[in-house]
């Protein structure tokens, strides 16, 4: 007898609501699966992946109807997807499918899908682990079989990630980025037959060449998601992972230095919440800056085009990286520190005067003993605005327009360590300024 695994309450009150469809009987199926036989319901995420071998189109407008969502369908994959309220509020997604078998015209590129088996459908799949099928029964309310054509429930007994064939990775490279995660995350070893596979796509020049800036960057997103995003990194780099896709050869001391302190400084701003919003949390840019910065512009070039980054984006950090022009000083941290003599008052200040992303340059390479200060900075006190602007200085003609910049920066110190409170202590202050200095 096998014990099949409780769902857990949340899951199972969601899966009570799921119509049956046509053929009467679905399955669930992926990590979710992985993730409840590997470490049981509390540790499950907010997707499901469910299959059935009925017709999807009046299945998934079924699943829809019974819980009041919209369903976009994928006719050309044959999936469907909704997002649902879960416990507490919290959005859930369900994706849908017919069991399918795929074709690889060209390898990269995504395939072309038709109608299958359930044994076709476990066998299209990336890790065994990720093609173990858990039956639902609609009457009674509960999983009353598992299947398992690939052995993958002994390898999460094993703790271990085995490819279900040795192009697994040609197939798909981005499944190397999410051998990565998942072996970090859950802590997997590898079956004797991941080292071929990983060298049999680790050679093959231009493997990243089919699947599209795109899709990488949404497996590097992934990435960041990850408890611990440091150890994704790591396996990234000595299984020469990140070599093929940016050029990046090593994890350096320095390069390692700056990932934990992104890592570090973006656990203190979560820790922030609710006073910093979720989508302003500066993930993304720090990210790159602290894997990218100190290549040459050239390499630079390269790596980030690698990692799928937009051209807008990557010339966002490319120019707080390579160019000078706008920074109110030279060397970042030096040229800061030099600057304001270590006020910090005029340090929030000049920093004012930056974009997020230099900010961020400024936390990845500042003191330790500052992060503190760019914590408050950049989670509570990131930008209030200034009590007096340009146009203001453009009515006294008498001064100079090569110091503008510098008086708006003083008023700006001023407001910042609280001796100007509001724009009329401003003002007053720059006609005092004005008629000692410039008679």
């Amino acid at each position: 007898m096998v014990r099949l695994p409780d769902p857990g309450p949340q899951w199972r009150q969601i899966l009570e609501r799921i119509p049956a469809p046509c053929g009467g009987r679905f399955y669930v199926v992926g990590g979710w699966v992985r993730d409840l036989l590997l470490l049981g319901p509390f540790s499950l995420g907010a997707d499901i992946d469910l299959v059935s071998e009925g017709d999807l189109v009046s299945w998934s407008r079924a699943v829809g109807e019974a819980f009041g969502s919209d369903v976009r369908l994928e006719t050309e994959f044959l999936t469907a997807r909704t997002e649902v309220a879960g416990e507490g509020g919290k959005t859930v997604r369900i994706d849908l499918a017919r069991f399918r078998r795929e074709v690889y015209d060209i390898p990269g590129v995504l395939p072309r899908v038709f109608p299958g088996s359930i044994e076709e459908d476990a066998g299209r799949r990336d890790f065994s682990m990720n093609a173990v099928f858990l039956e639902w029964s609609s009457d009674k309310k509960a999983f009353v079989r598992i299947i398992d054509p690939c052995g993958g429930r002994e390898d999460i007994r094993q703790g271990r990630i085995r490819p279900l064939r040795e192009e697994t990775f040609l197939e798909d490279p981005t499944r190397l980025i999410r051998w990565a995660r998942l072996s970090a995350r859950l802590g997997l070893s590898d079956d004797a037959s991941m080292a071929p596979a990983l060298e049999k796509s680790l050679g093959t020049k231009g493997l990243w060449d089919p699947v599209g800036g795109a899709r990488i960057y949404r497996e590097i997103e992934r990435l960041m998601r990850e408890p611990d995003p440091f150890g994704v990194m790591e396996r990234l780099f000595s299984s020469r992972i990140m070599e093929t896709l940016t050029g990046i050869s090593a994890l350096s001391r320095v390069r390692r230095s700056r990932l934990r302190r992104w890592q570090g400084f973006r656990h203190i701003l979560k820790g922030l919440a609710p006073s910093v919003p979720e989508p302003e949390l500066p993930d993304r840019e720090m990210f790159f800056l602290a894997l990218l910065f100190g290549l040459s512009r050239q390499r630079f070039r390269g790596a980030a085009k690698g990692l799928g980054l937009g051209e807008r984006f990557r010339g966002r950090l490319e120019k707080v990286i390579y160019e000078p022009t706008g920074w109110p000083f030279r060397r970042f941290y030096v040229g800061l520190e030099k600057e304001t003599g270590r006020d910090y008052g005029k340090m929030k200040a000049l920093a004012d005067r930056l974009d997020l992303t230099r900010v961020l340059l400024l936390v990845l390479l500042g003191r330790e003993s500052d992060q503190e200060f760019w914590k408050e900075y950049v989670g509570r006190e990131r930008w209030v605005p200034p009590l007096l602007g340009g146009e203001i200085l453009l009515g006294y003609p008498v001064i100079p327009a090569s110091l503008r910049g510098a008086i708006l920066a003083e008023i700006r110190a001023l407001q910042r360590t609280g001796v100007l409170r509001n724009p009329g202590e401003a003002r007053r202050w720059l006609e005092r300024k004005v008629s000692e200095e410039f008679p």
